[in-house]
This record gives structure tokens, sequence and C-alpha cells, in this order.
């Protein structure tokens, strides 16, 4: 039986899309061998269009919509199908002095993100922020908030006093919290990940930050979307077409340590590339 390759990266990590597609086979009856493939951002992207992935799910709605309107002849127009929200994850000793935000979702403005950011960025008390530095979402979106921080995009080789990688690595979301425990560094995640991960992977580290719901343009909100191609198996295309329907019940059901992971997409916004 051919293998229906879904790719993804944290939630495929966290066992989210093996949950998903082990549902859709549940419900409809079928068999359908899908295997999910580790894939960032950039690579889920680079795997639809070289049609070395059946499905992909990105991040980042301007990214995914961008990548569409090139590739409009050969792509089925993507669908949001749930919310991830990154996080602002730190150590416990602060040296940053960042402020402290009540709850279990600690919550802040955008403009209140961009103040965090500029803060770390000064390195005061040996303060160092973790970069994948791999085009991922996640890398995007930091270098993003960063630039509308400090006014520039920063660069691992030009400040390596506070913003630091490993070298010659690629490093996925996991991996970036345990050498941020284990450094004190600041790093950008998302929920999904902290909230899979062991207590001895985060041990040192607390969250300062989180995206929430409300806000479509909240900048820490991590939408996910599905993506396939014109001439991607009907098997993809099923589940594809699944991911929006029925499939949303299941979104919010998904726990790790009786905690959910995600939100279902919103209601009105299942097309989110219109008018992009």
């Amino acid at each position: 039986m051919k293998e229906i390759k879904t790719g993804n990266g944290g939630a495929g990590i966290v066992g989210f899309v093996e949950y998903m597609y082990t549902k859709f086979n549940e419900i409809r009856g079928t068999d359908y061998n899908f295997v999910w493939i580790k894939s960032d951002t950039e690579e889920t992207i680079n795997g639809m269009i070289n049609a070395t992935l059946d499905i992909g799910w990105p991040y980042g709605i301007d990214r995914v919509c961008n990548a569409y309107n090139k590739n409009k002849n050969n792509w089925i127009e993507p669908i949001y199908i749930f919310r991830d929200h990154f996080i602002l994850a730190g150590p416990k000793t602060n040296s940053a002095s960042l402020p402290i935000v009540g709850g279990d979702h600690p919550h802040i403005s955008n403009n209140e993100v961009y103040a965090i950011f500029k803060t770390i960025s000064k390195g005061q008390n040996g303060t160092k922020f973790f970069t994948r530095n791999d085009k991922s979402a996640t890398n995007i979106l930091e270098r993003e908030i960063f630039k509308c921080a400090i006014g520039r995009y920063p660069d691992v080789d030009d400040d390596k006093e506070w913003y630091v990688q490993i070298k010659d690595e690629h490093i996925y979301p996991q991996t970036a919290l345990e050498i941020s425990n284990k450094n004190d560094y600041y790093t950008l995640s998302d929920r999904g990940i902290w909230t899979w991960a062991t207590p001895e992977i985060k041990s040192n580290l607390r969250i300062f930050c989180e995206g929430g719901d409300e806000n479509p343009n909240d900048i820490l909100l991590n939408p996910c979307l599905a993506v396939v191609r014109n001439d991607s198996p009907q098997e993809a295309l099923e589940f594809f077409n699944w991911l929006r329907e029925e499939g949303q019940n299941f979104i919010e059901e998904y726990k790790q340590y009786g905690e959910n992971l995600y939100s279902k997409a919103p209601g009105d916004n299942f097309y989110p590339c219109k008018g992009k």
C-alpha cells in the first residue's frame, strides 16, 4: 500500500499528526497508510513543491499564502486547520529581568512582546537568546520580532554575545528547549512542544509570555495550514478535506498531561489566502 507522506514539525513530534490521521481512518473506516515526515515549515513547503510530500502542514499564513500564490497552478487553496501558540521561554533566574505575568498562559500585547525582546537584545547580565537559525516558522518569527524591537534582524555572526546557535546542526524545537534549559538561554518555542516536553527538558525554564486566540493579529499566534497539490494522491485529498470538516471536532481533544496543545481553526477563516 502506498505511503501517504504528511510533512510537519512540532505537531508531528508531539504525536498530533499521527493522532489525526488515525482518527481519520477510524471515522472513515479506511486503512490508508499515512506516515509522518519530520519537516519544519521551510522543509514542508519545499517538499510540497518538489513532490516529496503528499500533504503538508506548514505554519504562518503569510508565508504559506506566498508559497501558494507561486504554485497556484499545482496546489489546491490551503486551509487553516489549527492554532498553536508561540511562547517565549527563558531561565527561571531571569537574567534579563523581564516582567513576570501571572497565570498559566501569560498573554501580553504585541507592543509588550517587542519591548521584552528589545530588553533581551541588550544582553545584560550574560543574557543570551538561542536561535535555531533554520528558516523554520519559529526562526522567521523571532527575527521579525527582533526587527520590530531593535530596528534590524539579528545575526549569529554579528551578535555572538547574546544571539547564539549551535553551528552546523539542524535543530528541531524539542532540542532547542533542551539546549536552552541546559544553558539558561531565552528562546522562542511553542505551547504544543512545551506542553508535551517532559519536566527534565524544561526544569530550569519558565514561560514569560505566549500567544492567545482572541486577536487574529497576535504576533505570537501560530496558525497551521494544510497544503495539497492537484496531483496529490486521493487519500491525501480526502484527509485534507476532512481536516476542515469533521476533523475540527478532534483538534481540542488531543491533550498531554491533561492540557490542550492546540485550538481549532477560527470558524470563519478556513481559507486565509483569499485576497492575499
